[in-house]
Parts: structure tokens; C-alpha cells; sequence
């Protein structure tokens, strides 16, 4: 999702495929199983995972960018889906790639 950072309501979703609010949640559920709301999520996810494994940006920027709006809201997003703070799998990542280079693993 190219505008992850952006805010992402239901209505302003339905407005952009040309729908009701109602008929796209319903659409959507069939042909994905999951919400809207919960694709959005995703994709925030996805986005903030590779800023923390790829990049030393601020929790706080990272959090923004990808739309959580604030920190806490990102540690609590993470917290809940992986069991990890954002700063534990920052930190986890971190940790096995500085293992593999030591051991001669690419």
C-alpha cells in the first residue's frame, strides 16, 4: 500500500473504488476474508517491519510514517499481533543479523 501513512477510513476507501461504505466492507470480506479495517493494519504492519529491520529511524518516526499516528500506538499494534515490542524485534532482528555475519552467513 503506497499511502500507508496516510488515514485510511472506511469511507474514505469506499469513496476512492467508487462505493458505499457498506457494499465495500461487504465486498471486501468476500473476497479476502479479512476487513478493511484489518488490511490497513496489515499493511501499516508490514511497512513499520521493514523500517525496524532495515533502518536505525526512531520508533516515533517510523510510527508516524506508517500511520499508527504515535509510538505507543505502534507498541501497542505490535505487542498485540506478535507478542514483541517494536523495540524487541528491532532489537531480535538486529541481534541475528549481527550473528550470521559472525558466523560468515550472508
Amino acid at each position: 500500500m503506497a499511502n500507508v501513512g496516510r488515514r485510511h477510513t472506511l469511507q474514505s476507501l469506499a469513496a476512492e473504488v467508487g462505493m458505499s461504505a457498506r457494499n465495500l466492507a461487504r465486498h471486501f470480506v468476500q473476497e479476502t476474508g479479512i476487513t478493511p479495517h484489518e488490511f490497513v493494519e496489515r499493511a501499516r504492519i508490514d511497512a513499520a517491519r521493514m523500517l525496524l529491520e532495515g533502518s536505525d529511524r526512531a520508533l516515533k518516526a517510523i510510527a508516524y510514517d506508517c500511520g499508527f499516528g504515535t509510538a505507543d500506538r505502534m507498541r501497542i499494534v505490535f505487542s498485540k499481533r506478535f507478542g514483541v515490542t517494536p523495540a524487541q524485534y528491532r532489537a531480535s532482528f538486529h541481534q541475528s543479523t549481527a550473528t550470521s555475519e559472525a558466523a560468515g552467513v550472508p
